[in-house]
């Protein structure tokens, strides 16, 4: 058989064998990738409606190009690896194709719910069984290892519906390829050539998956990155064999700007578009919807891989649940779901709420030069928001909530008056958090009071904002250079760009129902109630560590 093509904006054309086209692409379980969105940013991006298919062949398309790069640089062909290089190369180009067949609906935001109580223990149990590795098992024990749930679940799937194209000497291979795992005892030349490859698929800064979704994320949202040259970085990869006889990825000389462009190009979605109040809301709001549709209609806590099969999962008032996309999601929601809103939100743009600040960088200037007591008031939302998801509410700040947490402190109150001792203490010290707690909530209270907007606000947390070119493993990126006789890495060589570590780990998005387009809401009296208020705490804790 030969080549097929497929027309792709990004690329051109994209071509795979025909056999492939047979075993994978044209099967049920694949073509279910149509119905599963690549990204959240069409609130944002009205265009970004591009979906899990298309990736999966240009990172194909990638990992081809990307592996004949391999090939062409390998050097001794008397290595004992070499008899099976052809073999390792069908496997990796395989697992770029499959590496999101197990994929979610709603993109991220569904992959949560593959997880059994935030763990990922029984997807690596079921991975562990299929795969009979047992370094792999002894691996993820001793390394804390944490894949993506949806790469787990697309190990599950792949090994389990396409195994006749998977040889069984392959499949913990095959496995590593997706989910970035790999081998720990990379001291021994076979370990080490197929690390190389794994590398290429997963890795924390470059590789063919980022590439794609970087160059089609960029085209399909029309948002204005940095260009990047992927036939010139693909075509600099070199794998080099060390002294010791292990080999490692390296890339030429001719790759650097490239290779600085995909980590600039990474940062300016990472921050402009991942973290946008709206992509984030509108996550929130899908997530949310999502466990509405598990609980209510699902019955489960988890998303089982039988409802990504042509196997199913039986409904009720609905039928069979099977290659489960994101339009069965959608069905659910407006058509079986009474009365939540979330759901009512999720589909009607008039009733979201709209964020007070709008980036990173303004949550920074409202609260610059009070950082200490910007720690304060992170810590007691932090505080706040585990409170209320243990009774199971989302991070909403309204009156029904307030006057939950007031019957709370009246509880806790009656607790402390009738205990004695240890017992006492513990009841006094939860009665301070849960005060403080109501506080809170009083001083937004106040500000919607004297603003005239309900009082409805939602607090989102989201990773503050720090640059690829932070991470190690960007400097540790090898060069060749023609130049010298070994490769040197690249912080050696480049010293031009830098980026300072942000200021905390976490930040937040107080949203709130606009109920004028042209109001200015005058958030400097919320600031400086919250400043005031976190300034006692802060002194108080100061006053009580001086006294212990």
């Amino acid at each position: 058989m030969g080549d097929k093509r497929f027309k792709d904006p990004v690329y051109g054309y994209i071509e795979i064998d025909e056999e492939l086209i047979v075993q994978v692409v044209d099967t049920a379980f694949f073509q279910r990738l149509r119905d599963v969105i690549q990204t959240s940013y069409a609130p944002l991006y009205s265009s970004a409606v591009h979906n899990r298919f298309v990736h999966s062949l240009g990172v194909y398309h990638l990992g081809r190009i990307a592996a004949n790069a391999f090939l062409d640089s390998l050097g001794d062909k008397s290595s004992p690896v070499f008899s099976n290089v052809q073999q390792y190369i069908k496997v990796f180009e395989l697992a770029c194709l499959l590496h999101d067949v197990g994929h979610a609906p709603f993109s991220h935001t569904g992959e949560k719910f593959y997880l059994e109580k935030g763990e990922r223990d029984k997807l690596h149990k079921r991975i562990l069984e299929l795969t009979n590795d047992s370094e792999l098992e002894k691996e993820i024990k001793n390394n804390s290892y944490k894949a993506a749930p949806h790469e787990l679940m697309s190990v599950m799937v792949s090994l389990q519906k396409f195994k006749d194209s998977i040889p069984d000497e392959m499949s913990s291979f095959f496995a590593r390829c997706i989910i970035g795992y790999k081998y720990v005892n990379h001291m021994d030349t076979q370990k080490s050539f197929m690390n190389s490859l794994i590398e290429l698929l997963n890795s924390k800064i470059i590789d063919v998956d980022k590439l794609d979704y970087l160059l089609r994320d960029s085209y399909m949202t029309g948002f204005d990155t940095i260009k990047i040259d992927y036939i010139r970085l693909l075509k600099s990869i070199r794998v080099i064999m060390d002294k010791q006889g292990y080999y490692r990825i390296c890339y030429d000389k001719a790759a650097v700007s490239v290779l600085e462009n995909v980590v600039y190009a990474h940062d300016a979605e990472r921050k402009w578009i991942q973290n946008h109040p709206i992509v984030l809301y509108d996550a929130y709001l899908g997530e949310n919807a999502l466990y509405q549709v598990m609980h209510q209609i699902l019955k489960s806590e988890v998303l089982s891989d039988k409802l990504l099969s042509d196997e199913g999962v039986e409904v009720e008032n609905y039928g069979k649940v099977r290659l489960m996309g994101d339009s069965d999601v959608h069905y659910l929601m407006k058509n079986l779901i009474e009365n939540c809103a979330c759901v009512k939100e999720y589909y009607d743009r008039n009733l979201r709420k709209h964020p007070l600040w709008k980036t990173e960088a303004e949550f920074q200037a409202i609260f610059l030069g009070h950082e200490r007591e910007l720690d304060v008031i992170e810590k007691e939302f932090d505080s706040l928001r585990n409170s209320l998801r243990t009774q199971g509410i989302p991070f909403i700040i309204n009156s029904a909530v307030l006057d939950i947490c007031q019957q709370e402190v009246k509880d806790t109150q009656k607790l402390m008056d009738s205990s004695e001792g240890i017992e006492k203490e513990k009841n006094k010290a939860s009665l301070e958090v849960k005060s403080r707690h109501v506080k809170w909530m009083q001083i937004l209270k106040t500000f919607a009071d004297s603003q005239n907007i309900d009082f409805d606000f939602q607090i989102i947390y989201t990773n503050q904002f720090n640059s690829g070119f932070r991470k190690q493993e960007f400097g540790n990126i090898e060069l060749i250079f023609s130049e010298l006789k070994n490769p040197c890495k690249f912080e050696e060589v480049s010293t031009v760009l830098t980026s300072q570590k942000s200021k905390g780990e976490k930040f937040f998005y107080l949203y709130y129902n606009r109920k004028n387009m042209e109001q200015k809401l005058k958030i400097n009296e919320l600031i400086t109630q919250m400043l005031i208020f976190a300034s006692e705490i802060k002194l108080k804790q100061s006053i009580s560590e001086r006294l212990v």
